[in-house]
């Protein structure tokens, strides 16, 4: 349905079905067993849209697809770091998982999903288990598991190394791209995080030689690697996030989850001002979702449910731009091309 339509399911209104002449308060107006009329909305919470699930179609209401070009920084140890296994490799997809107690590096090295080659570990990188998994006996000869392996086992450490640095590209993609920018370049913003790196470096130092942060210790970073250590790898992604509308009143809108336990609670918060606009809410029973109610917040006069569902739509856009730039960015840290996955054309 339109998001303009009339909302034909919210829980929140009641049903004049049945009334009648009934007098309020007589127990025989009442039905024995009342059906729950579903969640209760607050009252400062006013205007609203129902939209069931069936007829919920994002990728009817998407934007027509963009293609951006984004620019990572990374080592120079990764320009040549997968020479030794590049041959092996069909469009490899590489996957990492960090975590404190447990991490992943997964490799799909070819388009068959048969085939799978996993580092795993705990706790340290170091100690990490690898193992080959396919249907087929013997996919490798020892000489091509060994050279997997050890490539494995530095791209993993490569990662883990430069895991703040991933998630600070990450983030700039997502910030340049839903402001409307098709190339996003690291430059100005890493040119400010050298400057400030060397500066926090410096003060460590001048604390003289019994200080207990000491240069062999310290986490390398790219913001400090210098121009020399470090080079620009491009991706080009394809997204369907729009640019921001020319004159829009609030044209970066953020979808947040005020309680990560309950995702099915999501606010909308201007980028800029940080204004709530709204709020959507998923609608269940016994955990099975059945309808999606937006519901403009009461001191908004320049929202409507619809931009509610549209700011959602693009939610959604900028998530799998994210991860697709992630997924870029972990590949050309490892030394291979950014995946064919995420090489859309328009």
């Amino acid at each position: 349905m339109a998001p303009n339509d009339r909302d034909p399911v919210d829980p929140a209104e009641p049903s004049d079905e049945g009334s009648g002449d009934a007098v309020p308060g007589d127990a025989t107006s009442r039905d024995p067993e009342p059906r729950d009329p579903g969640p209760v909305l607050p009252p400062e919470m006013p205007r609203s849209l129902t939209i069931l699930r069936d007829e919920d179609a994002p990728p009817v209401r998407a934007a027509p697809w963009r293609e951006v070009q984004v620019a990572f920084v990374v080592p120079l140890t990764s320009t040549d770091a997968a020479a030794d296994v590049r041959h092996l490799l069909d469009e490899p997809e590489l996957h990492f998982s960090p975590g404190l107690r447990r991490g992943t590096l997964a490799l799909l090295p070819r388009r068959s999903a048969l085939l799978r080659v996993v580092l795993e570990w705990e706790w340290s990188v170091e100690a990490a288990s690898f193992a080959v998994n396919s249907f087929e006996p013997e996919p490798f000869t020892p000489d091509e598991r060994d050279a997997l392996e050890a490539w494995s086992r530095a791209t993993a450490r490569r990662l883990h190394l430069f895991e703040g640095a991933l998630a600070r590209a990450v983030a700039r993609v997502d910030h340049d791209v839903v402001r409307g920018i098709d190339t996003s370049s690291p430059e100005s913003s890493l040119a400010g995080a050298a400057a400030a790196a060397r500066a926090a470096r410096a003060g460590v130092e001048g604390t003289g030689a019994g200080s207990a942060v000491d240069g062999a210790s310290r986490p390398t970073d790219l913001a400090t690697a210098g121009p020399a250590a470090t080079t620009l790898r491009t991706a080009t992604l394809g997204t369907r996030l729009a640019s921001p509308a020319p004159g829009a009143a609030h044209p970066v809108v953020d979808v947040t989850l005020p309680d990560a336990s309950d995702p099915g609670w999501e606010v909308f918060v201007d980028a800029d001002s940080r204004q709530t606009l709204g709020y959507r809410r998923t609608l269940d029973v016994d955990g099975s979702a059945y309808a999606f109610s937006y519901l403009v917040a009461d001191d908004v006069d320049d929202v409507t449910p619809g931009d509610l569902v549209d700011w959602h739509d693009q939610h959604i856009q900028r998530q799998l731009l994210v991860e697709d730039a992630r997924q870029a960015y972990v590949h050309v840290l490892a030394g291979l091309e950014p995946p064919v996955s995420v090489q859309y054309t328009v």
